[in-house]
């Protein structure tokens, strides 16, 4: 009897201990989701003002959040039952690094219409991402 109720302390304690962590992973997921929001932001304001450096600024910041996308922490943000949503965040998550990349490549060329035509892009992918995996 005694090690009955030992072993469903001991679950219970790990149960709580892994949803406690789940939370954890998700609110920084979320985070990191505000704040690709608000580098899009900056980015598009960056070009509406013909603001290269607010552009870069912005490039950056949401660089800095692609971490999350690229590893398996996103696993915590992504429905279950859609086994091709980690693959997809993955892929996203290259191509939003390789748009962005272009975008400092266009200002320092000097060609801030291309520049826009990246950021359109990096807006495609989060619209598909977010249209494919959280069914909006």
């Amino acid at each position: 009897m005694k090690k009955l109720l030992t072993t469903l302390a001991l679950l219970a304690t790990m149960a709580v201990s892994v949803e406690a962590e789940q939370k954890d992973h998700r609110s920084m997921l979320m985070k990191d989701m505000r704040t690709m929001l608000e580098s899009m932001e900056q980015i598009q304001r960056g070009g509406l003002y013909s603001s290269s450096d607010e552009m870069k600024a912005g490039v950056k910041k949401l660089q800095g959040t692609l971490k999350s996308l690229e590893g398996d922490d996103v696993k915590w943000i992504l429905p279950k039952d859609q086994k091709y949503a980690y693959q997809f965040a993955q892929k996203t998550a290259s191509m939003l690094r390789l748009y962005s990349n272009d975008i400092v490549v266009s200002i320092d060329a000097g060609r801030m219409d291309d520049a826009l035509e990246d950021y359109n892009q990096l807006l495609k992918q989060c619209t598909s991402c977010h249209i494919r995996i959280r069914n909006w």
